[in-house]
């Protein structure tokens, strides 16, 4: 099986106006900006004073085009249907829910859910990227028969939740420490492809099926990544010179460098296309490439040395 350590590094977002972005990450999401450089912002959860601030979990990047189109829906194309950040505790859930309750546009909001291993609000950027903010449940309680974890969606119990907003003066102005990418979920064309490339060749666990969705994990996680049909199974795949606000790539880390030596040789094997390059951060991954999967939505797989 592949690394039972693996997790989502971060993501790469194509916007059309880095600006607008940057300020909707910091005053809605609480991102603080640590570093920009050539039409390229990277965002992080840490302040810049922090020791860590080389690190990051969004990225986001300009397109060359001032002239690009912007979607007031999901275009029929493979790619992201939204990226989570998963908070550490519970609490914190509820204080960005009281934040956005009055400080969101109404047109950003997407609505709430109860999935039994945890708690979601929805949104979506001024480009219509979808975005999930989430906490988890006690994993000893979540449901599993055998490899399959039991998941539902459910209304919110908001009023439980912010039961655990106690601190009355709490104010929500950043994304608090060891605040993660917990999972990417992805449209695709074809959810038996899919399964393919994700389970049989990355090897992951397939932990969840829901109508018109797959999930699957390392370890005993509940999914670090979903594909969905949703948007039907004649979408296009993407394409290298697309040219529109969307996902450019996600990265997983498998915290192994031999590990992430033997996946390349893996992918070889299956001729998945292997584009070898360091990237995004020259101090952080000590090793990185590029693959694609079978709707050319391109991954960065990698290895970061801290």
């Amino acid at each position: 099986m592949i690394n039972p350590n693996l997790e989502i590094d971060h993501v790469h977002l194509k916007v059309s106006n880095l600006e607008k972005l940057i300020h909707f990450y910091e005053s809605i999401l609480g991102f603080k900006l640590v570093r920009l450089e050539s039409k390229i912002a990277f965002l992080s959860s840490s302040s810049s004073e922090n020791k860590d601030s080389s690190r990051f979990l969004v990225v986001i990047s300009e397109l060359k085009d001032n002239a690009v189109s912007i979607f007031n829906h999901k275009p029929r194309i493979a790619g992201l249907y939204h990226f989570a950040i998963l908070l550490p505790e519970r609490r914190y859930l509820a204080y960005f829910l009281k934040h956005i309750q009055k400080n969101l546009n109404p047109e950003y909001y997407e609505g709430m859910a109860d999935h039994a291993v945890s708690e979601s609000i929805y949104l979506h950027d001024p480009d219509f990227n979808g975005i999930e903010v989430y906490s988890d449940r006690d994993p000893n309680k979540w449901k599993w028969k055998d490899h399959t974890v039991h998941m539902v969606t459910e209304p919110l119990n908001v009023k439980d939740l912010f039961k655990e907003a106690i601190d009355v003066d709490n104010k929500w102005n950043e994304l608090p420490g060891k605040t993660s990418i917990g999972h990417v979920h992805l449209h695709v064309s074809n959810l038996v492809k899919a399964k393919r490339f994700y389970y049989d060749i990355l090897q992951l666990n397939h932990t969840a099926a829901y109508p018109g969705a797959y999930f699957f994990a390392a370890n005993r996680y509940h999914h670090h990544v979903a594909t969905n049909t949703w948007l039907g199974e004649n979408i296009s795949p993407v394409y290298t010179d697309n040219n529109n606000p969307g996902l450019d790539h996600y990265a997983i880390n498998l915290h192994n460098e031999n590990d992430l030596f033997l996946l390349k040789n893996r992918l070889l094997e299956f001729k998945i296309d292997i584009d070898e390059k360091l990237i995004e951060n020259d101090n952080q991954f000590s090793s990185s490439f590029y693959a694609y999967d079978f709707d050319g939505i391109k991954i960065q797989f990698l290895y970061n040395k801290s």
